[in-house]
């Protein structure tokens, strides 16, 4: 299979050879146990271990399996497959546990499709190489992403930071990134719980034509989402970025939970003139 890995250290493509990837200039990265490979490089760290934590990736993974987002990611599926051109190629940029990438691949038809998922934390990443042996998975970064330029038929970033630079260079020109955020709604009954004051989120174009991109079509997602236990209630907090700024304890004897999923998915095509 041709390689979609660049090098991180000279920009090469990184084909495989055995059990590590290997540039033109002998950059060697070896692949791990789990089938994934190491390309973030020291220097592009901002801890020692950035990303998700080991223990909040088991609690998204528990969620995840308990199927509270399975609505949310046969959509997004839907909409990835819209835009994919037979045997294409689709990069998750921020893939997590992989979690979105394996629901697609339960739609597609034959193997011959290329899907790939990058993550900075390594724990993420180890979850979905196991979980999916067919795909591509790299501990990377969604800036300065170790792909080659227009390589990727679909992007797929979702809650995930987007490099417009980086998507404009990774994905084919007529290629399309989607974009999955925040509706207006969307879990609100969490914060209700967390914030003495909530806010309702205020949607935004993450890309436009200055970025070499056109929106081409909005999709929203929304169905009520009901959590029985602390456990789910407590993991569905993991899944959010109130984890890192809220004082947990609100949450504490809390064990039943009624809110929203309300996202919105905008796809932007890559302009052939860019």
């Amino acid at each position: 299979m041709t390689t979609i890995f660049s090098c991180p250290v000279c920009g090469a493509a990184l084909p495989r050879a055995g059990d590590s990837y290997r540039c033109s200039n002998a950059h060697p990265f070896d692949i791990a146990r789990e089938g994934y490979v190491n390309l973030l490089l020291p220097q592009h760290r901002r801890s020692k271990d950035p990303g998700y934590s080991k223990e909040m990736i088991a609690g998204r993974r528990d969620f995840f399996d308990a199927g509270h987002y399975e609505p949310l990611a046969d959509a997004i599926a839907e909409q990835v497959l819209r835009y994919l051109p037979d045997g294409g190629t689709v990069l998750d940029a921020g893939c997590g546990e992989g979690y979105y990438l394996r629901r697609l691949r339960m739609r597609l038809a034959d193997d011959a499709t290329v899907l790939c998922g990058l993550d900075i934390s390594k724990h993420g990443i180890r979850v979905a190489a196991r979980r999916d042996p067919l795909g591509l998975y790299a501990v990377a970064g969604t800036f300065r992403m170790p792909i080659l330029a227009g390589s990727v038929d679909v992007v797929l970033t979702h809650f995930s930071p987007v490099s417009a630079d980086d998507f404009r260079r990774v994905v084919r020109p007529g290629g399309v990134v989607l974009v999955g955020g925040p509706g207006e709604d969307h879990l609100y009954g969490l914060k209700r719980l967390l914030y003495d004051t909530p806010e309702r989120h205020s949607p935004v174009d993450s890309l436009g034509p200055l970025d070499g991109f056109e929106r081409v079509d909005s999709l929203s997602i929304r169905y009520p989402l009901r959590l029985r236990g602390s456990d789910q209630v407590a993991n569905l907090l993991l899944m959010t970025p109130y984890y890192w700024s809220v004082d947990r304890e609100r949450l504490a004897g809390v064990d039943a939970l009624d809110t929203e999923v309300d996202v919105v998915v905008h796809a932007y095509r890559h302009s052939r003139h860019s």
